[in-house]
């Protein structure tokens, strides 16, 4: 017996290099999303794609919503952010916080967001103090689980203690792919190569990543042997990015998170000829949503951007969506 699975759909963000090229705007780029059949579910950056944010008028909100109505998409998660560093002097305080985050919550119902998807480095007691907040605002704050995180971080532990706790349906996780990779994608080396890493100290780093499990332990492993190749600091930072930017979480560790996620980021780098992701196993992932009886939506979060300028944003788009789509279609979900 098969049953309803994953609503697919789209980050704007993954247009990233099209929107820096400005061969879009805001509404040609959401009317070749329907175009090509991407949707139906939209998510959007607030930061990169609305001048106002965080704080958005009523006049752009409707006109917002008059653009997906017109397209027949709806929205799936605005993507929010908190920057600590806002001020010259100082952190901002926790009022400040509440305030910067309550912003947000009321743009993203202003402007039709069922989500607001959250750092999860904001500690347990504040999103304690955001819970009547988006409660008000009927909005679901969905805190990322982004690499080097995994289910077993300490903050993430935190949020889930406190979500057991409250037993609201308002605050709970965002998933991100990206810390469950089989291998980091092959194009992120490319980067160190043109700054003249050599290959051997790049195969080195790569089984580090591929044998040293824990965070710390990987890092202190990867930058000695940096060290040891008299790697620059700036090049070690990128070297480092790349490590830490690709976790090797065990897939089926999503399960515990999933009865309090409403949306996924489907991190992905490359579909290639035979349809597969290279670097992450959609199987896997697909098969345990659909299993898992997740009917939230997943976007499709293309990261090419990160080695590569060439505009292919929704080249790639659509063959994330016809692999998901394969194997959504072909999976079974467990009988009663």
């Amino acid at each position: 017996m098969k049953t309803q699975g994953p609503i697919l759909g789209v980050s704007l963000y993954s247009f990233t290099n099209e929107w820096q090229q400005r061969l879009y705007t805001l509404e040609s780029m959401v009317a070749k999303v329907a175009e090509l059949g991407l949707g139906p579910a939209v998510e959007v950056v607030g930061f990169q794609s609305f001048r106002e944010y965080p704080n958005i008028s009523d006049e752009f909100a409707r006109r917002f919503r008059d653009l997906l109505d017109k397209y027949e998409l709806v929205l799936s998660s605005l993507g929010g952010n908190l920057d600590y560093g806002l001020r010259r002097d100082r952190f901002l305080n926790n009022d400040e916080i509440l305030d910067y985050v309550e912003r947000q919550l009321v743009s993203a119902r202003k402007m039709g967001f069922p989500v607001l998807r959250m750092v999860t480095g904001i500690s347990s007691d504040i999103y304690e103090q955001l819970v009547p907040i988006a409660e008000r605002e009927g909005v679901h704050i969905g805190c990322e689980v982004h690499s080097p995180q995994t289910t077993q971080s300490p903050a993430v532990i935190s949020l889930l203690e406190l979500i057991e706790r409250l037993q609201t349906p308002n605050l709970g996780f965002v998933p991100d792919f990206g810390a469950s990779m089989t291998s980091i994608a092959e194009g992120q080396w490319s980067g160190p190569r043109a700054g003249g890493v050599p290959e051997e100290l790049i195969e080195r780093t790569k089984e580090i990543w591929r044998t040293v499990d824990a965070g710390p332990e990987r890092f202190a492993a990867a930058h000695a042997v940096w060290d040891e190749y008299g790697v620059s600091p700036g090049m070690a930072g990128r070297l480092h990015t790349v490590i830490s930017m690709n976790g090797r979480m065990p897939v089926e560790d999503w399960a515990v998170l999933l009865p309090y996620t409403r949306h996924c980021h489907g991190k992905f780098y490359h579909v290639d000829e035979s349809g597969q992701e290279p670097s992450i196993d959609y199987q896997a992932i697909m098969e345990l949503l659909k299993r898992e009886g997740y009917t939230g939506t997943v976007s499709a979060e293309w990261e090419g951007h990160a080695f590569t300028e060439e505009p292919i944003g929704f080249r790639e788009v659509q063959a994330w969506n016809a692999m998901c789509s394969r194997i959504l279609a072909a999976a079974e979900a467990p009988t009663a």
